[in-house]
């Protein structure tokens, strides 16, 4: 439901299906004073000097009203009262089958035995429709309510609250700015005439962009429920919506939000924010990133609201409210409790709404279709937010209905019928950060509720992405990109060259190395001792490389599957995630372990065998396997938990943009990487000084060890600045904050 705001804009419905649900609210409220009607000639008097297709639609919704405002006086009304006065703008073959529905529920209410055999026969043309509805056997009806909600007088004490303006009214409620005396606080104050169970619910909800309920009274003179809550005096995203229609699209920024919010501020006589943070870093903001900022506020208050078992069902720009600080939070959870499906005071109380509803939230206000409200999820708010910040974003709807409907039923199925045409923006993206939120919101709006963004907080997720686009291009790389590429190419082959490649250069160069010296040392000594030094360094290499290799598919395999389950969009389980964002350490590890191994080896069969190659000497030969395999040790690290992270992590949780354990993770991998890259500077410094220190050796191979160091500290540093932008992108995404509030850069 949604109320005209007083000194807020009003949105351009004129000759629209909206228009013609604002008409009803009017007539709804005019006639809430009199109903039931005495006599058909009371509503043919409500209805506007409008066009004949909406004065039929607000003609059939003041009956269901009158139909409801009699029953519930215990005298339940036929359709027959109606006609023939209203005849010349009903005629009755064009009553539709709503309409029917609503004068059989109410008369099975009322105890009345009644048979479809004669509503087919009072309504052959509607026949089929209610042998269709008969199998189903479900009659939907929404219980609105049908009395005059009472004036609260501006400058009057009601209860515990002082009136000081009239904020809005709508056909059922009105809402007031009023001081409550108790808490010496400003709230909203809601009048109805019915309560509901609600409030208990809704007061359990505390979320930074979730507007407040506190609690519901009932008072008696005059008597209505007062429903208080949170009030918010920066208006509602359909003042900027207005704003944003009036401006041209180079024009747009985050300053135009402020904009709205300090209108609506002066409107209402409080006092704009001097020095606010958050003023001056939405003002600076391209216009498709303050979309982004608003959007992910809400997603946040969805995925919140959901996760507690409550649906909204009911999101569009009026009933989003702002704060001063262009804080967002989500108002008016009425419908999240209630089947809306229903057709009594329906049309009035979700006319406006149903622009915004989920192809399956329209199959449940369809009188033929046996979907119900029970079955709707978090998906269904999903879609409403995603088409309201396509609004937002272009001062536009997706799509947009020339037509106008003569009832409730045709509004609806012209709602279904444009859900599945494509559309575009009038201009394309030219940023990345456009290109982004377009993906991100054209996902929120799948047809298919299974194709569609799982969740508020993974749309919130996708939303932060605008403001980080090089990332996003990691969740969903573009074809030919770089990313796109090295997916393509089997994982098992790139960790291989990854592993492989730095620990065979490691293994050729000690092999040269400690031959030059075997033969330098001992060739004289020791004439057998460089051809048992081939045979040992034959034995070595044949058993530790294919043992390595068993190693390594020992450890890929596992990720390798995952990486299917993950393209399958099959559910990846905690472990699994472990196991990516550890896959440096567990690779290097294998071949650190291999190296220091193959180091003994050869100093315990040189040393057994060769009095003369004492423990210096094998000391020494220990050494310098341990460096070249620490060298094969860091770099391996640097580029598998690069691939890891930067390109298989993204893909592993890009079906719900969700990871629990992930600040556990950055924190782990964090000091991980100050380790190795500590150990990247210290092993190759080591290993040339210990290529210096020996005299004998060439200065080539000295000159070539040095630069190779360099260049491998050098990658390992740009390596490591790499992985540190990269997890702090990522927690602005994935970090769960210590407080529940929106994360923005």
């Amino acid at each position: 439901m949604s109320f005209s705001r007083q000194g807020s804009h009003e949105l351009d419905t004129q000759g629209t299906i909206e228009a013609s649900f604002a008409f009803l609210e009017n007539c709804i409220g005019q006639f809430a004073a009199v109903a039931p009607a005495k006599d058909p000639q009371q509503i043919l008097e409500l209805l506007p000097d409008t066009d004949a297709i909406s004065r039929r639609l607000i003609l059939i919704e003041l009956i269901k009203f009158d139909l409801e405002s009699a029953a519930k006086q215990g005298h339940p009304r036929e359709l027959n009262f109606y006609w023939p006065q209203v005849g010349a703008e009903l005629p009755q073959d064009l009553i539709p089958l709503d309409l029917v529905l609503v004068e059989l529920h109410f008369r099975r209410e009322a105890g009345e035995k009644l048979h479809l055999t004669s509503y087919r026969r009072r309504f052959p043309d509607l026949a089929k429709a209610l042998e269709k509805w008969q199998s189903n056997e479900r009659t939907k009806v929404f219980s609105g309510t049908t009395g005059f909600v009472p004036e609260l007088p501006v400058g009057s004490q009601v209860d515990d609250f002082e009136i000081l303006k009239e904020l809005g009214k709508g056909a059922f409620a009105r809402v007031y700015l009023a001081r409550q005396e108790s808490m010496h606080r400003l709230v909203a104050l809601k009048a109805t005439l019915h309560g509901s169970n609600e409030p208990q619910a809704l007061s359990a909800l505390d979320h930074p962009h979730i507007v407040r309920v506190y609690d519901q009274r009932e008072i008696f003179n005059p008597r209505c429920i007062l429903l208080y809550m949170q009030f918010l005096p920066g208006g509602t995203l359909a003042d900027v919506v207005q704003l944003v229609r009036q401006t041209e699209p180079n024009q747009r920024s985050g300053k135009l939000i402020l904009d709205s919010i300090n209108a609506q501020l002066l409107s209402a006589s409080q006092s704009v924010p001097e020095q606010s943070p958050t003023r001056e870093q939405l003002a600076s903001m391209p216009w498709a990133q303050a979309v982004a900022w608003i959007g992910v506020q809400l997603a946040e208050g969805l995925g919140y609201a959901n996760e507690k078992g409550v649906l909204h069902r009911d999101i569009k720009p009026a009933n989003t409210l702002l704060s001063a600080e262009a804080i967002a939070k989500l108002a008016d959870f009425n419908v999240s409790a209630h089947g809306y499906s229903g057709r009594t005071s329906v049309a009035a109380y979700f006319g406006g709404s149903l622009a915004y509803m989920s192809p399956e939230q329209l199959r449940a206000a369809h009188p033929g279709d046996d979907f119900s409200a029970e079955q709707l999820d978090g998906r269904s708010d999903v879609y409403s937010l995603g088409i309201l910040l396509w609004e937002l974003w272009q001062g536009r709807r997706p799509w947009a209905i020339d037509a106008l409907a003569g009832s409730w039923t045709e509004a609806v199925e012209l709602q279904q019928s444009i859900r599945q045409r494509p559309f575009e923006l009038e201009s394309p993206s030219r940023t990345a950060s456009e290109k982004v939120l377009e993906k991100v919101i054209k996902n929120m709006l799948a047809f298919e509720s299974e194709r569609r963004t799982r969740s508020g907080f993974e749309a919130a997720a996708r939303l932060r992405l605008a403001f980080y686009p090089e990332l996003a291009q990691r969740f969903e790389p573009e074809s030919g990109t770089l990313a796109a590429r090295l997916l393509s190419v089997p994982p098992l082959f790139l960790a291989a060259v990854v592993i492989f490649v730095p620990n065979v250069a490691a293994s050729v160069f000690n092999y040269f190395y400690n031959r030059g010296r075997v033969i330098a040392d001992f060739a004289q000594i020791e004439p057998e001792l460089p051809a048992d030094f081939e045979t040992v360094a034959n034995w070595v290499n044949g058993i530790v490389f294919p043992v390595g290799a068993l190693l390594f598919f020992l450890v890929m395999l596992p990720v390798a599957g995952v990486l299917r389950k993950a393209r399958e969009g099959k559910a990846i389980a905690s472990k699994d995630v472990d196991r990516l964002w550890s896959l440096g350490l567990r690779s290097t590890l294998i071949g650190a372990t291999l190296w220091c191994i193959s180091g003994l080896v050869f100093a315990v069969v040189l040393g057994s065998k060769y009095p003369e190659f004492d423990a210096q000497d094998g000391v020494h030969f220990v050494l310098s396997l341990v460096l070249c395999g620490g060298v094969a040790w860091v770099y391996p690290y640097f580029g598998m938990t690069l691939l890891a992270l930067l390109l298989y992590y993204p893909k592993v949780i890009s079906g719900g943009m969700v990871d629990e354990s992930f600040d556990r993770r950055c924190l782990q991998l964090k000091k991980r990487n100050i380790g190795y890259f500590l150990s990247a500077a210290a092993i190759p410094l080591t290993a040339i000084g210990a290529l210096v220190y020996r005299q004998d050796l060439p200065r080539n191979l000295i000159l070539a060890g040095a630069i190779v160091a360099a260049v491998g500290l050098l990658a390992s540093f740009l390596a490591f600045m790499q992985l540190e932008e990269a997890l702090r992108q990522f927690s602005q995404i994935l970090s769960k904050p210590k407080q529940l509030k929106s994360r923005f850069p």
